[in-house]
This record gives C-alpha cells, structure tokens and sequence, in this order.
C-alpha cells in the first residue's frame, strides 16, 4: 500500500514538473501574441505559484530552483553587462513560494478564495521585488513608463487564470491517484 501511495506521488510530482516545463512554451507563445498590445501575462509565475500549493515545501524549494534557473538561462543576455546577477530569480521564486505555501491548508480542503487571491498578491510581490532589485543595482529607483499599468494587468491576469490552473492541478492529482484535495479531516491527522 505504502509503495503505491509513494508511485502516486512521485507520478503527480513529475506531473506538475511537467506542466512547469510546458509553461515555458506557453510564456513565449503568449508573450509573442500579447506584446503588440503592451501586456505581459506572467504563465511561468502563475503556474509555479499554484503549484506550490499543491507540494511538499522542500519539493516546491526544488521547483523554485529549476524555474528560476530555467527562467534565467532564456531570459538572461549573455556578454551583456547585467544589472543584476544569473540566478536571481531563483530568490524570487523562493519568497513567493514561499509565501504561497502558507495557503497550502486552504487549497487542500479545497477553498481557492484565498489562493486565487494570493496568486495576484505573490505577482504583486514578484514584480515589486524584481523592480528594486534592478533599481537597486543601477542606482536609479524610477518607475518605467507604463509600470503600474504593467503590473496591474500582471497581477489581474494572474488572479483570472489561476482557478484553470488549480482545476488542471486537481485533474493532475485524480489522473495520478495522489489526492491533494481532503475533505472531511480529523483532528488527529
């Protein structure tokens, strides 16, 4: 029994790995068809913060290592003088997880109110956070052109999208028989 459980787990960790993977694809095909119109929707973000909800905290560590690594190496001009250094975002992947992990116990019994909500407010922090260390290390703390804008629309995409996210996350778990969803708890467990 208890090595069935662990293949469940295992199957729904690789999974959502995946689904980290794919989100990649659909950043760049995304961003390809929403730049002409000034919008950035953050998938790669979006993804990972919901399913960091749905891991252990040193799984979801792993996750944050891997997207922020991944997010750096195609994001990251090489032989250009950056403002900030390689592996960055691995720390901002961190904090927001993190942060994310605190909804763990809402998600599991099944309430995204709070998650969906907190998807937008880790957004928020992501891009803020990002914005003052760039500013930071140029020495110039001016918001961009268009900045709050850009956020705004970040964050409200984020937030609309997450609940697809969390469903697809939900039919991961059913498809691989790892339950991340439990109604009905004990106080003993």
């Amino acid at each position: 029994m208890m090595v069935a459980i662990e293949k469940s787990k295992t199957i729904f960790f690789s999974l959502l790995f995946i689904l980290l993977f794919i989100s990649f694809i659909l950043d760049e095909l995304v961003s390809n068809i929403l730049s002409p119109l000034g919008i950035r929707f953050f998938i790669v973000q979006t993804i990972f913060f919901t399913c960091s909800l749905s891991v252990p905290f040193a799984l979801m560590l792993l996750f944050a290592f891997l997207t922020g690594l991944t997010w750096d190496s195609i994001h990251m001009a090489i032989g250009v003088n950056n403002d900030i250094g390689f592996g960055y975002s691995i720390f901002l992947f961190f904090i927001t997880g993190s942060l994310m992990q605190g909804m763990s116990p809402f998600f599991s019994r099944g309430r995204w109110e709070a998650p969906v909500m907190l998807v937008g407010v880790s957004t928020l922090v992501f891009l803020l956070i990002e914005w003052f260390l760039i500013s930071f290390a140029r020495a110039q703390f001016v918001f961009p052109q268009n900045f709050w804008r850009y956020l705004w629309v970040s964050v409200f995409f984020g937030m609309v999208v997450s609940p697809f996210f969390f469903y697809l996350i939900l039919k991961l778990s059913k498809l691989s028989g790892c339950s991340v969803v439990v109604i009905g708890r004990s106080k003993e467990d």
